[in-house]
């Protein structure tokens, strides 16, 4: 999963952090990463997002915030990819080496560098601190670059430095490895798997889509993400099941094959691996 590496911050009004909203048919941008860390409130849409190598749904009333050089990108379902079905965000980016250096003149800054090293797994956040972060980003959102505005960042970092609502999102000892070159390949690679993922994906039509053999794809595949391609799909596929569990309007064994698993043993067994538990289960831990 090549990434493109983006500049967000460089020609900014403010060097130090900016914000940003996004209000358009679906999200358009690309897999990425940024030395900028970001944190993102999902105000309205639904699909698949990818942080580091973490693959899940996300939907309305989402908040996470993505640390230094973590790839991340949000994909929208293709059925919501009209305009009356507008995605809709707000997110907060700020520059931690500039960062830093401005506090590090004030006070000792251990504790916001302790959350940026733990933020380069990508954290998902609940409770009362999301809503609080919501609604600081909202005002600031309203705000010109001043006082007012950077107040108001002070008061967002100190929530995220003192609180305990969140959840990892990568693996412990997840890296990358990608540079700003090749980024089209893969992310053409995880659009055709986002759309096509609830039926047969054969290998040669995937690795043809990279201009590659099977055997060179399944390499280069498995060199970039740390994991196979088949683990990718199943990973998808689980991610869609416990969107659908959470619905709570199918049976498990409808689900199954909705999420283009051939039977519902297979699904079972990898859905067990990947989440610890049974589908079954996992729905039961809902109702609780």
């Amino acid at each position: 999963m090549k990434p493109i590496f983006t500049r967000i911050l460089e020609g900014s009004e403010i060097a130090t952090y900016a914000t940003k909203e996004v209000c358009q048919p679906f999200f358009s941008t690309e897999f990425h990463f940024h030395r900028a860390c970001q944190m993102t409130y999902i105000v309205q849409s639904e699909g698949k997002r990818i942080i580091g190598d973490s693959i899940d749904s996300f939907s309305t009333d989402e908040l996470t915030f993505v640390g230094p050089d973590l790839p991340h990108v949000w994909y929208n379902n293709s059925s919501n990819r009209d305009s009356t079905h507008l995605s809709r965000s707000m997110a907060l980016y700020v520059e931690p080496k500039l960062l830093l250096e401005v506090f590090g003149q004030l006070f000792k800054t251990h504790k916001i560098e302790t959350f940026l090293t733990a933020s380069k797994r990508g954290l998902l956040f609940r409770g009362e601190t999301k809503q609080q972060l919501k609604h600081k980003l909202e005002q600031m959102l309203q705000l010109d670059y001043g006082f007012k505005k950077t107040i108001l960042l002070l008061e967002v970092i100190e929530l995220l430095i003192t609180t305990d609502e969140y959840e990892y999102l990568s693996s412990p000892g997840y890296t990358h490895n990608y540079s700003s070159m090749d980024n089209e390949k893969i992310d053409r690679i995880f659009k055709f798997v986002f759309n096509n993922f609830t039926k047969e994906i054969p290998l040669d039509q995937v690795a043809a889509l990279a201009n590659m053999s099977k055997h060179s794809f399944c390499r280069y595949f498995k060199s970039r993400t740390q994991k196979t391609f088949v683990q990718f799909v199943n990973e998808v596929r689980v991610s869609e099941s416990c969107r659908l569990i959470t619905e709570n309007k199918l049976q498990i064994t409808n689900i199954a094959f909705a999420c283009g698993f051939n039977s519902l043993s297979n699904f079972n067994k990898i859905f067990k691996g990947i989440k610890g538990i049974t589908p079954s289960t996992y729905r039961a831990q809902l109702r609780i």
